[in-house]
């Protein structure tokens, strides 16, 4: 019998990896806040390329991350706010050598029941946390889990998983905002 709690850097390795071959990926994802909040709708990804989160209705939230930027735009209010990519988690996942031992952060790896959860914490006190969880059969980033510096939590799961799909570059463009 697997004994229920198992720590190896071997599987941080086995997800630097993972993420490393990936070209592109699409998944339905489910997002729950500490704050209430609830939404569904759908990832694109593409490395060199960027990110895309499309919320379903009735969430009017677009996120489009390209280049050095997130762009979110909330499509109801017309409005539209940039941030630097590398404040965002998704600076990790993008390079074309995806590390989860960065400098400046303790990373930690453990499986409990099949679930590979590996969480990376700024050394600095009070500056957030980020939590991946892979399933093991298959292989697959399952979930995320995003601890800001005011300590809300961000769970994102992601399901229905399709890799190395053709996304075409106008993915990781922003819906226009229209003015009047």
């Amino acid at each position: 019998m697997m004994p229920a709690y198992v720590y190896s850097d071997n599987y941080i390795h086995k997800a630097e990896n993972w993420l490393n071959n990936i070209n592109s990926m699409t998944a339905d994802f489910i997002q729950v806040s500490s704050d209430g909040g609830y939404a569904e709708g759908k990832l694109f990804i593409k490395k060199n390329h960027g990110f895309r989160f499309e919320y379903a209705p009735p969430t009017p939230l677009l996120i489009v991350g390209r280049g050095n930027w997130v762009i979110v735009q909330d499509l109801e209010e017309q409005t539209s706010n940039n941030y630097p990519l590398y404040q965002t988690p998704f600076s990790r996942f993008l390079s074309d050598n995806v590390s989860l031992q960065p400098k400046g952060y303790e990373t930690d790896s453990i499986v409990k029941n099949g679930i590979l959860e590996i969480k990376i914490v700024p050394n600095e006190d009070n500056n957030g946390l980020l939590q991946l969880d892979f399933s093991q059969n298959p292989f697959q980033l399952r979930r995320w889990k995003i601890i800001d510096q005011i300590g809300t939590e961000i769970i994102v799961t992601l399901q229905n998983h399709k890799y190395n799909v053709q996304l075409p570059a106008k993915t990781f463009r922003g819906n226009p905002i229209k003015t009047e």
